[in-house]
């Protein structure tokens, strides 16, 4: 058992527990709504998502966002849109009949009468598909959520489907009609029955709705048609190869921060590792590999996710001043090598920090950290750190330069060893100098999606009725199940570990506090540390030298 680890956590529980005390939420609601339409061959059924929006006033930062469907696409992204900026203010994932919940946290307040898109984004067609999207338009009032089929807000339903779809595109493509005119355009049963609109009539709303019915049972998206590959991801002015690793510069406020570009692969899981042939039979339930398997069944023995299409932060986050002697006090950040990390930072100033840096800035996210995980896991690389007084655990040879405020603590992207060359730095996720730095101890970083409390993870405030394992620290399988495995989470642990999973760490509440998830370990957690490692543990106010955070870009 890691006593220091237990003393440092039992701290912070304490001082939550001081602060305040809440009944635990209820689980996200379930709502049941037919399909409009069917489909066959793995495409996206443009169905109805449909339910209630409301915010209970207290407290503020427990205001959520609900709806549900029978048969949306599952397990797709659910995005609150701003869209004078474009910039997603909240997001939620569905579960498997589209239900899911937003959490509008104290990052996001809106604005009473302001006006939002509500997205919903799934790949269609499997991994070589396209991204589809359908999409609504919501309103905040005393009342609550007003929308496409819901003029007035209060406890009417809102519905994300083709139709309510058609009306937003006609919207943004009519500028004589304004988002108000189109609140409660949509109704009916099946909230497929549509008024005129500005001179748009009627027959020709439907010619629109049947058009995007069309698209969607194609796997096109009507929202605009970006597919998997080649799908121009990259940010305006980033020349490189989107099919490899790269650095991206961004310079703001005179300071340049480095990303670097994460392509997109695709990866199988190992759900029944003895049905995935001879070289998979022996890994461990959840383990990714590179090829997919020889036998089993996709869906039973294994699955495939895709991975990347976003930018990471080279190295970890620190102030906007910081040197490679001082920490700064700036709250600006900026992502260099060789700077003291910023550290003693909250979840939501760190959320806040990512946010303000720039509209397409947001804290990495967890699915977002285990594409870094699952690239160095199938490419056979072991990702070393800062984990034992700026030496790794493992390695005494690996070495970092001391950061001068924090004993044991390191400068960021500083390590090497000697013999490394040729671009060799294995304190990297791909084992190169193009890869993402620190990701192995120096300081636990915060990430975005998720939590837990009672024993239960929380992806984006969601409630999902799968319990965590909590006896033992050390992981010995991965989540298979499919709201879980993008999230790199442990579904059995115990005291010894595993060698795929490098022994890693894992920890989650099992008390009341709602915990959020931070990510890597730090320099003092020696063989806890690892680039699998979270802990679920501590509560968004959990501040401490060795908790820091790291952004990431999407365009």
């Amino acid at each position: 058992m890691n006593t220091k680890r237990l003393n440092r956590m039992a701290i912070a529980l304490a001082a939550t527990l001081l602060a305040a005390c809440h009944a635990a939420p209820p689980g996200a609601p379930s709502l049941a709504s037919g399909p409009l339409l069917g489909a066959a061959n793995n495409q996206v059924l443009p169905a109805a998502v449909s339910g209630r929006v409301a915010f209970p006033l207290a407290p503020a930062s427990e205001r959520q966002v609900t709806a549900a469907s029978a048969d949306v696409s599952a397990y797709a992204t659910v995005s609150l849109i701003d869209p004078g900026t474009a910039r997603p203010m909240a997001t939620g994932l569905t579960d498997a009949q589209g239900t899911f919940a937003i959490d509008v946290d104290t990052t996001f307040s809106p604005v009473e009468n302001a006006h939002y898109y509500l997205q919903v984004i799934k790949r269609a067609g499997g991994t070589s598909g396209n991204q589809v999207s359908m999409l609504t338009v919501l309103k905040w009032t005393k009342a609550g959520w007003a929308s496409i089929t819901n003029r007035t807000g209060g406890t009417g339903t809102v519905v994300i489907n083709p139709t309510t779809t058609a009306v937003a595109l006609i919207d943004r493509d009519d500028p004589a009609t304004s988002f108000d005119d189109i609140l409660g355009l949509v109704s009916g049963t099946t909230f497929d029955s549509v008024a005129s609109v500005k001179g748009n009539a009627v027959p020709a709303i439907l010619s629109r709705v049947a058009a995007v019915t069309t698209q969607l049972l194609q796997d096109l998206d009507p929202l605009g048609d970006r597919p998997l590959l080649g799908a121009g991801l990259l940010a305006p002015g980033d020349n490189g190869d989107e099919a490899i690793h790269h650095d991206y510069a961004v310079t703001k406020n005179g300071q340049t921060s480095t990303f670097v570009w994460i392509p997109l692969f695709t990866a199988y899981q190992l759900i029944v590792p003895a049905n995935c042939g001879a070289t998979n039979a022996g890994s461990p339930p959840g383990a990714w590999v590179k090829t997919q398997p020889s036998t089993g069944t996709e869906g039973a023995d294994w699955a495939r996710e895709t991975f990347g299409g976003f930018y990471a932060g080279k190295y970890e986050a620190s102030r906007n001043d910081a040197t490679n002697a001082a920490a700064g006090s700036s709250g600006v950040l900026k992502v260099q090598a060789s700077r003291v990390p910023w550290v003693s930072v909250d979840w939501d100033a760190a959320a806040n920090a990512c946010l303000a840096y720039d509209a397409h800035c947001h804290l990495m996210r967890d699915d977002e950290w285990t594409a870094l995980a699952v690239w160095s896991m199938i490419n056979g690389v072991k990702v070393y750190g800062n984990n034992n007084s700026r030496k790794d655990a493992d390695d005494a040879g690996v070495t970092f330069t001391a950061d001068p405020t924090r004993a044991a603590r390191a400068l960021t992207g500083t390590g090497t060893r000697a013999g490394w060359t040729g671009g060799t730095n294995l304190t990297t996720h791909t084992g190169t100098t193009a890869g993402v730095y620190d990701l192995n101890g120096n300081v636990w970083e915060w990430t975005a999606t998720l939590g837990a409390e009672y024993g239960q993870y929380l992806v984006n405030d969601v409630y999902l009725p799968l319990n965590a394992p909590t006896t033992g620290e050390r992981f010995t399988a991965i989540q298979t199940d499919p709201q879980l495995r993008r999230y790199g989470v442990a579904s059995a642990v115990d005291w010894v570990g595993v060698a795929p999973f490098h022994y890693d760490y894992f920890w989650i509440q099992t008390d009341q506090v709602a915990a959020r998830s931070y990510r890597g370990g730090d320099a003092d957690d020696g063989t806890y540390a690892g680039i699998w490692s979270i802990s679920l543990y501590g509560p968004r106010t959990d501040v401490g030298p060795l908790v820091g955070f790291r952004p990431a870009l999407r365009y």
